[in-house]
């Protein structure tokens, strides 16, 4: 493991439309049952009020990346992920703190998101970052509740 900081490991930039089909596979092989779509991938990439992030590593192996949306006061962290790369890099923060950068240039007083009940490396995240559970979905996930949480920068 590099002793680097995470920002000399990968470059966070905008997810360009070429990068989905890497992203979307990487998404299936992560999340399975749950993954998004290509086709999904680009209708989101489509909407006004949505950005995307990608990390890469110094060689441009994918690491990671953020899918935020943000309209009036509030923002959503639409989805996250690290590839096998990017854990236990900080990519997962970085990226975060891009997604809600972005959120917050575009007015968000608020960011929600949702987290399988189950994941607990994400759960610590982003209790470390400072968001809060305020509710949950009943099975959400395949045999899982969603967490519900916020972040009030």
């Amino acid at each position: 493991m590099s002793t680097g900081a995470p920002h000399e490991q990968a470059g966070i930039d905008e997810l360009r439309w070429w990068d989905l089909d890497e992203v979307a596979d990487h998404d299936a092989a992560i999340f399975g049952p749950t993954a998004w779509t290509l086709t999904y991938y680009w209708a989101v990439k489509a909407q006004a009020g949505t950005a995307m992030f990608a990390a890469r590593t110094p060689t441009s192996a994918l690491a990671g990346w953020i899918v935020m949306s943000a309209a009036g006061g509030e923002a959503d962290v639409m989805t996250i992920a690290t590839t096998e790369v990017g854990r236990g890099q900080g990519i997962a923060r970085e990226l975060l703190r891009a997604g809600i950068d972005w959120a917050l240039s575009r007015g968000a007083e608020v960011v929600h998101l949702e987290v399988d009940e189950h994941n607990e490396p994400a759960l610590g995240l982003y209790r470390s970052f400072g968001f809060s559970e305020w509710g949950a979905r009943p099975d959400y996930y395949p045999g899982a509740d969603a967490i519900l949480m916020r972040f009030h920068p």
